[in-house]
This record gives C-alpha cells, sequence and structure tokens, in this order.
C-alpha cells in the first residue's frame, strides 16, 4: 500500500505541475508551440518539443503537435568550418484515424549564421552544403564500380584509396562530404558516412541545379573556393564523371 500511495502521490503532483503549466501558456517566451516556418536556433526548438511534451504527452507527439523535432539518427548535426548544420523535421499529416492533407517536412538549421532553409530532406542537406561547403559540387563522384563499404559504415580499403588520391586535402577535414555513385533506389544522402564524419551525398545532387542562397541573419563565414586538381588523363569535370 504504501508504495501505491507514493506513486499515486507523484502522479497527482505531476499532474498538478502541467496544469500550472496550461495556465500560464500566454508567458510561455520560447519558439513556438506548434508548426513555424520562422528561424529559432536548435535549443529553443528542442526545448519547445519538450514542452509540448510535458503538457500533452508523448504519443504520437510527432503528429499532434506538427513541431519540429530531431530524429535519432542525426545527433548533434555536422560541423564544417565555422558552419554547423542541424537537421529537424516536422510531420504536418492529420492525426492516425482522420483525414486529411499533409506531409514531411526537413529543416537544416546553421546555428553560427543564423541560417535556415526547409524543403525536402536531400534538397535541404544539399543547400546546406551550397551554404557551408563551397565546392562541394566539383567533388568527384566515387564510381559504384567501387565497393564503397564492406559493411557496416567503415569505407573499404579501396574506396578510401581512391578518395584520399583525388579529394584536395582541404576536403579531407572533419565534416567534409564524399559524393558516390548511387543505384535508382538508393538516393538518400547519409549523415556521419563520409571518412571525416560529413555526408556520403548520393551523386543525383549534381543533377539538381544549385537553389538560390537564403540570406542569413549573420555574416556568412566564407571558406576559400576549391579549384579542383586534374589527374593525369581526365578530361571530364569532376562532381560529373562516374567511372574514374
Amino acid at each position: 500500500m504504501p508504495e501505491h500511495i507514493e506513486g499515486q502521490f507523484a502522479f497527482d503532483f505531476d499532474e498538478m505541475a502541467r496544469e500550472e503549466a496550461r495556465a500560464r501558456l500566454d508567458e510561455w517566451g520560447g519558439a513556438p508551440l506548434g508548426f513555424t516556418r520562422d528561424y529559432f536556433p536548435p535549443a529553443q526548438l528542442d526545448e519547445a518539443f519538450e514542452h509540448w511534451k510535458f503538457l500533452n504527452g508523448s504519443m504520437g507527439s510527432w503528429k499532434r503537435s506538427h513541431m519540429w523535432h530531431r530524429e535519432g539518427w542525426n545527433g548533434t548535426g555536422t560541423e564544417f568550418g565555422g558552419h554547423r548544420g542541424e537537421i529537424f523535421e516536422a510531420e504536418l499529416g492529420p492525426e492516425d484515424g482522420h483525414e486529411g492533407p499533409g506531409g514531411m517536412l526537413e529543416q537544416m538549421i546553421c546555428e553560427p549564421c543564423e541560417w535556415h532553409v526547409i524543403g525536402d530532406e536531400n534538397s535541404v542537406i544539399e543547400q546546406w552544403h551550397d551554404h557551408a561547403v563551397p565546392g562541394w559540387r566539383d567533388l568527384p563522384v566515387l564510381p559504384a564500380t567501387i565497393r564503397v563499404r564492406d559493411g557496416g559504415s567503415s569505407l573499404s580499403k579501396l574506396a578510401m584509396k581512391w578518395i584520399t588520391e583525388r579529394y584536395p586535402q582541404h576536403m579531407q577535414v572533419p565534416g567534409a562530404p564524399i559524393i558516390t555513385e548511387r543505384g535508382p533506389y538508393g538516393t538518400r544522402h547519409v549523415h556521419h558516412y563520409s571518412p571525416w564524419g560529413g555526408y556520403d551525398l548520393s551523386h543525383t545532387a549534381l543533377e539538381r541545379p544549385a537553389a538560390p542562397q537564403v540570406p542569413s541573419r549573420a555574416p556568412r563565414r566564407e571558406l576559400p573556393p576549391f579549384v579542383p586538381a586534374s589527374q593525369p588523363g581526365q578530361s571530364s569535370p569532376a562532381g560529373r564523371a562516374l567511372s574514374q
């Protein structure tokens, strides 16, 4: 009985705290407790989503709240130079058992620049690279004829040799991406799959032109332009040849 009473007291206390928080919603000063297209730092989006779950419960919170939240696989994001890319998603579809329009949106945030972009997953990742990693579109594409991985997330020795011989040194640093040739059904950009903790980008990204730059709220951190080194006997531009 004491355990039951103690548990009951704890439950009542939590509910009282929620009721008090609901009564003081007009005092909430963080990110909106719902969907927004405005820029907010990642920590504020995290805090707002946690507060919504405290008020309304965690079950089905992605669909019920339509708020920006992280996927567990993304962790703390990707850093390159003075930039940091963190990805969030928002489910705009109706709750289970209801009908209505909606879908999934992704948001990529570069907090050091107070920059963000909203769209589908691959496009926001590509636009962050346009923003933070100038010259990435000129990187050589690792051809499908080379086995990229022998199993797991580590690159095969042959793939690593191919990349280190062809990628410039300033693109072999923490957070730098690689580009790999993909089949028709495996074109998702994969976080933390480059040898340096950056993205393994699908070559299909190069089939889409760079989108107009989204302005930053803070001064943009520029890096030196990337001039690809030509390889002996190489006539095709880097970033386009898939059979080297």
